[in-house]
């Protein structure tokens, strides 16, 4: 790997307006041609904005449609975890939009862990780097993100084929939000080490309210039937550090 890590015996932005915003990514070969032969190591820091809709787990579900590994399964416990959709305004290698999902807890040495089991990115620099530096495995989705008013539309497709499709209204007044109130640690399987991160971010925060979703759960887990609520957090702007992971041996 081409950043050090701890050890315990690791473009251009979005066109906007006024009231509406629109962009939508390029495709898998154009992205492809187009990566730096340099690396990005961490720690990498972002900006944006971001939808993060909690849940407290269907444990049953998340098993079977999860997108949870085999050797992943027994540490599985459920609990709370997310749905979470971000427009990077910049970063280490440059903006992209992301859509994610935390299945919950799992379990390691008696700690308690999230981990990222499914997740797609509109960068393909972004994906090679984050499979490198910290074992998330992205993959390269095309983005359709627009803003009109409190409004928030965002249509995920692969290869032509739609398979996440929300809708959302922002409301309320703002309120801080950070990771120093709810601190948790990532920890993603790479090969032959497990890679734990530790986020820090901050940034304000209103609710938001789901109007509308759609969702291919052969692609990507059906958040409703894993436990989904009606309402999240849409934070605007925020600042997020991913720092050099910690690596434990397997």
């Amino acid at each position: 790997m081409a950043a050090a890590r701890k050890k315990t015996t690791k473009g251009a932005t979005p066109a906007a307006k006024k009231k509406t915003a629109t962009r939508k990514t390029g495709a898998r070969g154009a992205a492809e041609a187009a990566l730096p032969k340099q690396s990005f190591p961490p720690p990498w820091k972002l900006d944006g904005e971001g939808i993060v809709f909690p849940f407290f787990a269907n444990r049953d579900y998340n098993l079977k449609h999860g997108f949870i590994a085999p050797e992943d399964r027994d540490s599985y416990l459920g609990g709370l975890g997310a749905v979470m959709l971000v427009n990077y305004t910049s970063s280490d290698v440059g903006p992209y939009y992301e859509l994610l999902y935390i299945p919950g807890d799992f379990t390691r040495n008696g700690k308690k862990y999230k981990r990222i089991t499914r997740i797609f990115v509109s960068s393909m620099l972004s994906v090679r780097e984050g499979i490198k530096n910290w074992a998330i495995p992205k993959e390269l989705a095309d983005f359709t993100w627009r803003r009109e008013g409190e409004l928030t539309r965002i249509e995920v497709s692969q290869k032509g084929v739609g398979f996440f499709r929300v809708g959302s209204k922002t409301m309320g007044f703002g309120f801080p939000v950070t990771t120093a109130i709810l601190p948790f640690s990532l920890l993603q399987r790479a090969p032959g080490s497990y890679l734990e991160t530790k986020l820090a971010g901050k940034g304000r925060g209103r609710l938001t309210r789901l109007l509308e979703l759609g969702v291919n759960d052969a692609i990507f887990p059906d958040p409703r039937a894993a436990g989904f609520g009606k309402f999240g957090i849409h934070a605007t702007p925020f600042q997020l550090t991913f720092p050099i992971p910690t690596e434990h041996p397997l």
